[in-house]
């Protein structure tokens, strides 16, 4: 009889088609990418083959019997190949594989080595094929041990999709089952049909399929940088599960924005594809996604690669030389994060936090990801602790007394918001009021804050103390709510409270927002008869236009100033910064402002601050913020 090898002809072509397809995508280097590889490049040898060896069988030949005989251990080693290639390359699309230990591996390998065995001791049996006197193709005894590992390799690849069925899509879990069925399908038709050889062909249609389903890059390439996109990253470190010991190198371009700008979007595209072939090219045992924004993030493939400092060292080299191409390239800052999978990192949700946030990086490059995610973690703490205490009146208000140089006493005092918890104690306002600030509970603070100045001015007769005014704090938000003159008014009804018992705190940031609106704010306070301070003046901008525009009666000058002109422990200072601080407070005293230095902590820093004229000092010195029932001790020991 003689073999039909058409559909073995087309079925080779379309291997070669899906084998050119792969390299022209230039096919991305995941596990199972490789495995599909693997696949595509046994089929198109098992058809190769699977022709030579038709013909030879077909015309047998003494002379060529040796050629006959490679060409049917090639047919039969790469094809019998190919049920162990789909099972792995379903196991690591399903995200199975990358949580199978190394020596089960080796377990599921063991049938594949069976068949090689035999296939090694046929030449001494005749176990698994044999030709006779007239030069006929015969199978032996053991051939159907080549049929049941088939058989059990498909068996395991249904078991694994049916129980892993809902990891992948339909679009991609549909092909699978169809891949499996023509392979089963067309083994029987070819049993019970030897000649037709429809095996192969069919095979390759349902590589075709894969091709064009599971292993299409349209939806998971990102087209300006070439890599892995978010979608990819999602759906692959989806199918990781739990992560166990898995290393990952983030790698981010600080202010994306200002490279579209400045070089245009065509050229940054080009510079962020430049940065994504480099870092993909770097480690075959590491994976690049580009996520987007800049943020570049390499994941370990597999648990052999643990170089992630040699990594990242090497990546640290080569953005200190210049991106870009010809009169285009220029030095692109970059911010390194590293971290384990399954020990710093332990779930999706963190992950994406790390590689999503922006780094304080405080000019070093290198980012511990676990200090970011232990951050996040403190930051849902102090939220809850700060709803817990708006809820519960957990907030108290410490006053810290003011020196009026002129006088001679405390003649004021600057009202500061605390947060302590009875489990975790002292939350600094440095953590806290930014937060506030930013999920908006800043507001609700600022309310209780003036209703409890109001409260204990009145209640202590304060004025009588010699204690004129109280300052309060006004956040930005505050500023820009068109309902706060209404709200200070109702408390101050309700107290019975005179607002030029108030001077309110702004500082120059709250001018970033709504700049008419907060004129308006300020305005209608002033009306009410609020008087007001420019807070943490040379942290800033310093727009004297702002300044000037305001109704500003006090300037409080950072303490930062005081401090490099004269430091609290040695009283050494910067001379650049004497003259400044000197400078600074003549300019405002000549143009009819009273200026508050922060910050004084010594006798020395006192008798400084005194020389050059200045009107308020705060600090250590004088006293550390206290609560309020101390606080009235002081001022009625003090100031008496």
């Amino acid at each position: 009889m003689v073999y039909n090898i058409d559909f073995d002809i087309a079925g080779g072509l379309l291997s070669l088609f899906i084998i050119f397809y792969l390299y022209d995508r230039k096919g991305l280097k995941s596990v199972s990418n490789r495995f599909f590889l693997a696949l595509v490049l046994s089929d198109f040898l098992a058809a190769l083959s699977d022709i030579f060896s038709s013909i030879h069988n077909s015309y047998p030949s003494p002379g060529s019997l040796w050629r006959q005989d490679v060409w049917n251990y090639i047919y039969l080693a790469s094809h019998n190949a190919m049920p162990l290639m789909l099972l792995l390359y379903i196991l690591f699309v399903l995200g199975v594989g990358n949580r199978i230990k190394e020596r089960y591996f080796v377990l599921i390998c063991l049938p594949l080595i069976l068949d090689y065995i035999l296939l090694a001791l046929n030449p001494f049996n005749k176990g698994i094929f044999y030709y006779d006197k007239t030069g006929l193709y015969l199978h032996g005894p053991l051939f159907t041990v080549f049929w049941v590992v088939a058989f059990c390799y498909m068996l395991a690849s249904i078991v694994v999709i049916i129980y892993n069925r809902k990891t992948l899509p339909p679009r991609k879990l549909n092909p699978l089952g169809l891949f499996i069925s023509i392979c089963i399908v067309t083994v029987l038709i070819q049993i019970m049909n030897p000649y037709v050889l429809i095996e192969v062909f069919a095979q390759t249609l349902g590589l075709m399929g894969i091709l064009f389903s599971i292993e299409n890059q349209d939806d998971v390439i990102n087209h300006v940088s070439g890599a892995y996109n978010r979608y990819a990253f999602l759906a692959n470190m989806g199918s990781y599960g739990e992560f166990k010991s898995r290393m990952f190198i983030a790698v981010k371009l600080t202010d994306l924005a200002y490279y579209n700008t400045s070089l245009g979007v065509e050229n940054t595209n080009a510079l962020q594809k430049q940065i994504a072939g480099y870092l993909t090219s770097l480690d075959n045992g590491f994976m690049c996604y580009d996520i987007g924004a800049g943020h570049f993030v390499l994941v370990e493939s597999n648990s052999k690669s643990k170089n992630t400092r040699e990594l990242s060292d090497k990546i640290i080299k080569r953005f200190e030389s210049p991106w870009g191409r010809g009169s285009g390239k220029m030095i692109v800052p970059v911010q390194i994060c590293e971290g384990i999978l399954g020990e710093d990192i332990l779930n999706m949700e963190d992950f994406l936090l790390v590689l999503d946030s922006e780094y304080d990086a405080r000019g070093d490059v290198r980012v511990d990801g676990a200090t970011i995610v232990e951050a996040h973690r403190r930051r849902i703490l102090v939220e809850r602790l700060i709803d817990e205490a708006l809820e519960n009146n957990g907030f108290s208000v410490y006053y810290q007394p003011i020196w009026d140089r002129k006088s001679g006493t405390f003649h004021s005092a600057e009202a500061l918001v605390r947060l302590i918890s009875g489990e975790y104690g002292f939350i600094s306002p440095e953590e806290f009021i930014p937060i506030s600030e930013q999920n908006g509970k800043i507001a609700e603070i600022g309310e209780f804050v003036f209703d409890e100045v109001c409260r204990f001015y009145m209640s202590a007769k304060l004025n009588t103390f010699g204690v004129e005014y109280i300052e309060v704090n006004l956040s930005a938000v505050q500023c820009m709510n068109r309902e706060l003159p209404d709200i200070f008014g109702k408390i101050l009804k309700k107290y019975d409270m005179d607002p030029s018992r108030i001077n309110l705190e702004i500082t120059e940031s709250a001018s970033a927002g709504n700049t008419a609106l907060l004129k308006d704010n300020v305005l209608a306070l002033k009306n009410m008869g609020f008087s007001f301070s420019l807070d943490d003046y040379g942290t800033g901008y310093s727009n004297y236009s702002y300044m000037f525009d305001m109704p500003f009666s006090i300037i409080k000058l950072d303490k930062s100033i005081l401090w490099n002109a004269m430091d609290p422990n040695t009283s050494q200072g910067d001379e650049k910064f004497r003259r400044l601080l000197s400078d600074t407070v003549s300019m405002f005293k000549n143009i009819g402002y009273n200026t508050l230095v922060e910050g004084v902590e010594s006798v020395d820093q006192k008798i400084y601050l005194e020389d050059l004229g200045c009107d308020y000092f705060q600090g250590y010195y004088f006293s550390k913020p206290v609560p309020e029932n101390v606080f009235f001790d002081f001022i009625k020991a003090v100031n008496a």
